[in-house]
């Protein structure tokens, strides 16, 4: 590709939507090619010197014949003079260890001038005019400078200028209008990629500024101005109708996902797909700690609900016994009417839910905070991993909620008491864990 269409295509590319991206491969092709040029000007130096040298060369070889130049005499036959011309090429050519340039051009000379002759004996049509003219056009790959040629070409042997300097050498390479716009369009590249660079750098430092100010609690430099427009749209109700839109919209997405998703990150995610109605006014907490901190024995006898299962044995894991557990926590009439629908969604959770999985703990609790009452929260179910001996860690959930979020259980736990299918007496309300002082440290236990 020429390196003028090469510069328009990197411009074209600068000034588009994703330029500062091309930036830096611009500046280092700019820069690639600058050396580039500035390895042809010292190959061209080069070229000048040696040229200059094979001029000097040329007057004293032109005052030998052919025939001395390749070691032969004139009464030898032309066959003779091809093989030595051929043992001659390759022992001084170029490529070889011992090859000498200008040897190698000298016999090339020689032998077209003897096999010109030659060829005109054969013919018979012996002209002085054409065969110095002949000569002439051959002697013209003698000058193997490329340069020389150019010159002969445009100025004529008689009008060949005299070589003067880099700068003609320069123009020679690349003429003075192509060098122009390529130097051109390279300041033009550089100055507009030092703009952008220093546009970014201002971005950068004024964005670690408001950074550093929103972390040291000051209020940004930019002041958070709003349109009114912006104002007068928050500030009109939204209408019912988009409300339960939403509402059907979440609920759908909900149903999908639980029919769907097998595994949660945490009870957040999972009360938001299987409690939609409920998942922004509950609140799971989770804790762990030492079975050192809780007295065992105590355990059945507060919490309403306990199973034990063996996360080392195929048939007694956990997912084994969790439909088990839904089914009796569901069944169970509790003091509070939506611990009897959040317990049976907490035992599932805990089967999804890696992180609080009942598998990796001694033993796993869930309690149920009514954070319309003032107290601790019950224990309304304890499972047990038998895989666990002596010690062990203790896993703590937490959920918190209200009969406000179970309406239909009310009505319905309110309509057996009336009628005398259920008593009160056999409402189950759990009791508080044994649970010690947690910030004591074990070293300071009586264990």
């Amino acid at each position: 590709m020429h390196l003028f269409d090469l510069l328009l295509m990197l411009l074209f590319l600068f000034f588009s939507q994703r330029c500062l991206m091309y930036t830096p491969i611009i500046i280092i092709i700019f820069f690639f090619f600058s050396g580039e040029m500035y390895c042809r000007v010292m190959i061209l130096r080069m070229a000048a010197s040696s040229s200059s040298s094979t001029d000097a060369s040329s007057k004293y070889t032109r005052s030998k014949s052919p025939y001395e130049v390749l070691g032969v005499t004139a009464s030898v036959s032309f066959d003779e003079i091809k093989a030595r011309y051929h043992e001659l090429t390759r022992y001084y050519h170029p490529d070889m260890p011992h090859g000498d340039p200008a040897r190698f051009r000298e016999i090339n000379a020689a032998y077209r001038v003897l096999r010109a002759a030659e060829r005109e004996k054969k013919s018979e049509k012996i002209d002085p005019g054409s065969f110095r003219a002949e000569r002439s056009h051959k002697n013209g790959d003698y000058q193997t400078d490329g340069h020389a040629r150019y010159q002969d070409c445009r100025y004529g042997p008689a009008e060949r200028p005299q070589r003067h300097g880099l700068l003609r050498e320069i123009f020679w390479l690349y003429e003075c209008y192509e060098l122009a716009i390529v130097v051109g369009a390279a300041v033009a590249v550089l100055i507009i990629a030092t703009e952008r660079y220093l546009l970014v750098r201002r971005m950068t430092l004024e964005k670690r500024a408001r950074i550093r100010a929103m972390d040291e609690g000051l209020p940004p430099s930019m002041p958070l101005v709003l349109e009114d427009g912006m104002l007068q749209k928050y500030n009109v109700r939204v209408p019912k109708e988009e409300i339960e839109i939403d509402n059907a919209m979440v609920k759908e997405e909900a149903y999908h996902r639980r029919a769907t998703q097998r595994r949660f990150e945490d009870f957040r995610e999972f009360l938001f797909v299987y409690d939609p109605d409920g998942v922004t006014s509950r609140r799971v907490t989770t804790k762990r700690f030492s079975i050192q901190y809780i007295d065992e024995a105590l355990i059945p006898a507060r919490c309403s609900h306990v199973w034990e299962f063996n996360s080392e044995m195929k048939n007694k894991q956990y997912d084994s016994i969790v439909s088990g557990v839904v089914e009796a926590l569901a069944a169970t009439s509790w003091a509070t009417p939506d611990v009897q629908y959040i317990a049976p969604l907490m035992a599932r959770g805990l089967a999804t839910i890696p992180m609080n999985s009942p598998e990796t703990a001694k033993w796993t609790f869930v309690e149920y905070k009514d954070i319309d009452k003032k107290g601790e929260p019950a224990c309304v179910l304890a499972l047990k991993n038998n895989r666990f001996g002596r010690l062990g860690m203790c896993q703590r959930v937490t959920v918190t909620g209200s009969n406000s979020l179970s309406p239909r259980l009310v009505i319905k736990q309110e309509a057996d008491l009336k009628s005398g299918t259920l008593s009160a007496k056999s409402l189950v309300r759990g009791g508080a864990l044994p649970v010690k002082d947690l910030s004591i440290p074990l070293e300071q236990m009586k264990l």
